[in-house]
């Protein structure tokens, strides 16, 4: 069996308190977590609840995920984690997935499915904007960067997480 994948959530805006907007994608994500049995640790937004109550705190607001019950479930699980930066050799072999990787650590999406058939990864999402310099330091920590669409675009969250999560799954089959 294939060690955990995780997907890293990171709120690089050190300022900003738990909002609607977080909550919107954490009810998102949750799902894609859930149907490809991936871990979902969430960095630097404030969250002072254990992963369980937090879940079940946010859960009843939304429709997403079966009203929010795959959020529950994932941390009922214990695949829920609640990190503030630096998260530097704590998560895995970390890979920063953005549209605007560093051109000496890009790699591709069968080399990280690859990888992750038998070492512990955590696929970080959310470095794209404020790089402060907790995600500097983690943009340089990291040996490799993904761009999923090959050409820079930049996608919304929710869209880069779902296709990177079904192409590593589907990678990982074969």
């Amino acid at each position: 069996m294939a060690p955990p994948l995780s997907l890293v959530l990171v709120n690089s805006k050190s300022n900003n308190n738990f909002s609607d907007s977080h909550r919107r994608l954490i009810a998102k994500i949750a799902p894609v977590c859930f149907a490809y049995n991936f871990h979902l640790i969430l960095v630097n937004f404030k969250i002072d609840d254990s992963p369980l109550n937090f879940a079940k705190e946010i859960a009843p607001s939304t429709s997403i995920g079966e009203s929010g019950e795959r959020l529950v479930e994932l941390a009922k699980k214990g695949r829920i984690q609640i990190a503030n930066l630096p998260i530097t050799g704590k998560i895995g072999e970390t890979v920063i997935c953005t549209s605007r990787p560093d051109k000496s650590k890009v790699t591709n999406i069968e080399k990280i499915a690859e990888i992750s058939k038998n070492k512990k990864l955590a696929l970080v999402f959310g470095c794209d904007e404020n790089r402060n310099k907790n995600v500097r330091k983690l943009l340089d920590f990291t040996k490799y960067h993904l761009d999923i669409s090959k050409k820079g675009i930049k996608l919304e969250i929710d869209l880069e997480i779902g296709a990177i999560a079904n192409n590593i799954h589907e990678l990982r089959k074969v």
